[in-house]
């Protein structure tokens, strides 16, 4: 492994790569309250443009870790980082309807390389003890990307519009992209390949990897997950605006603070992952208990749609929101644990795709929903109730946390 200063220095240029993520994800959720009503676009029609994001990044999840597994981190990375920051800058530049769904497909195509990625930097870079802690430090920074979001585009659109809040923020993304290019190197191991050099291939036996009863496990654990993690972000800020009467300024600041506490509570979590091994417990133990608890407190969104105070329903957003971006985290953690050697970014990129079906139908069914009945309260209900499906197939489907025994091969 790496030296420690150097370990220190990484999760900060990955925190800041979360944090640029984040921000270029979630922009769209913030502005579509103006858009809808500048292009006359009802919810379940703009349900469906916040969906396509998901699109492309369901499609991509699965290739960009394999990329990464053969090619090497930095390229793949770096390039996906470029696709993403231009896609989302030129949303500011579409006409209509099908100029939005277009820019969204490409910010989809870049940000499908983040996770997948970033496990695989922390599986090389890490020791296990470590790990959940690092992991949950990079992560929180794109729970502050989504935090600063409603604030940078409430103000950007208020000052200006929300086609230069897409421009601004979109180009000035690219910045990242040169810090990456200039200080991060991949390990000696995992170089680009040259035309004439010979590298040993994994042979993936996607068959056994897909059928596992773990990977199942964890495919249907981070389905349930995303759902209410994609909802949260692509309809929350329109629900406060619509359901409770915020405005555009109020809504910002209010929509920040569940992604400030998450900010906070995430990379206090990993570290009590981290601790608990320390202290003696097993990987089971240790990031299952997190994992769990952390579902059921994300589960209390339920009751958001049932309470008539907007403070109070702030308030628990506030805690779910938080205790979701812990089960997110644990997530990436817990791959890189049961993930075969050499394998961590296509079993992540595989975890990853299936949660990003979650952000295909999670915006989509949220809109048809808040159209048919008039209101969110059904579908903060769904949502929470998926997480209590979570929980138990943490604990009654997926194994013991180690890694998965999956019988690949080598060949010169």
């Amino acid at each position: 492994m790496n030296s420690k200063s150097y370990r220190i220095k990484l999760i900060l240029v990955l925190f800041s790569s979360m944090f640029v993520m984040g921000l270029d994800r979630s922009s769209l959720g913030i502005a579509a309250p103006v858009i809808m009503k500048e292009l006359n676009i009802d919810t379940a029609t703009m349900g469906v443009a916040l969906s396509a994001f998901f699109w492309t990044y369901t499609l991509f999840s699965l290739p960009a870790g394999n990329l990464a597994d053969k090619y090497g981190s930095k390229a793949v990375f770096g390039w996906a980082a470029v696709i993403w920051s231009l896609a989302s800058a030129s949303t500011g530049l579409a006409s209509g309807l099908f100029g939005i769904i277009a820019a969204r497909l490409g910010v989809g195509v870049g940000e499908a390389a983040v996770f997948p990625v970033t496990a695989k930097i922390a599986g090389d870079n890490f020791p296990s003890k470590e790990r959940a802690t690092a992991i949950g430090w990079y992560l929180s920074g794109a729970r502050l990307g989504y935090a600063a979001t409603p604030i940078v585009m409430g103000f950007l659109i208020a000052q200006y519009s929300w086609r230069m809040a897409f421009i601004i923020t979109g180009l000035g993304s690219l910045l990242w992209c040169a810090i990456w290019y200039y200080w991060y190197k991949d390990p000696a191991n995992q170089s680009k390949l040259g035309p004439n050099v010979a590298k040993p291939k994994t042979v993936i036996p996607w068959m056994q990897l897909l059928t596992n009863r773990c990977t199942l496990g964890i495919f249907l654990t981070k389905f349930c997950g995303d759902y209410l993690y994609y909802m949260f972000l692509t309809w929350v800020p329109s629900y406060l605006v619509m359901e409770r009467g915020f405005s555009i300024l109020k809504m910002g600041i209010f929509a920040s603070l569940p992604f400030l506490t998450a900010f906070i509570i995430q990379p206090v979590a990993g570290y009590l992952s981290d601790w608990l091994i320390k202290r003696g417990a097993s990987l089971t133990v240790a990031r299952k208990g997190v994992l769990v608890t952390s579902q059921l407190c994300a589960s209390s969104i339920m009751a958001v749609g049932f309470v008539d105070d907007p403070m109070v329903a702030v308030a628990i957003l506030t805690i779910n929101i938080a205790a979701t971006s812990t089960v997110g985290g644990m997530m990436f953690t817990l791959v890189t644990e049961v993930s075969p050697p050499g394998m961590t970014g296509t079993v992540t990129g595989s975890m990853n795709t299936v949660g990003a079906m979650a952000g295909i139908l999670a915006p989509t069914i949220t809109g048809f929903i808040v159209k048919l009945t008039g209101s969110f309260q059904m579908a903060l209900a769904l949502s929470g109730g998926l997480l209590l499906l979570a929980a138990c197939t943490v604990l009654f489907v997926i194994p013991a946390i180690r890694p998965m025994e999956l019988g690949e091969n080598k060949n010169p």
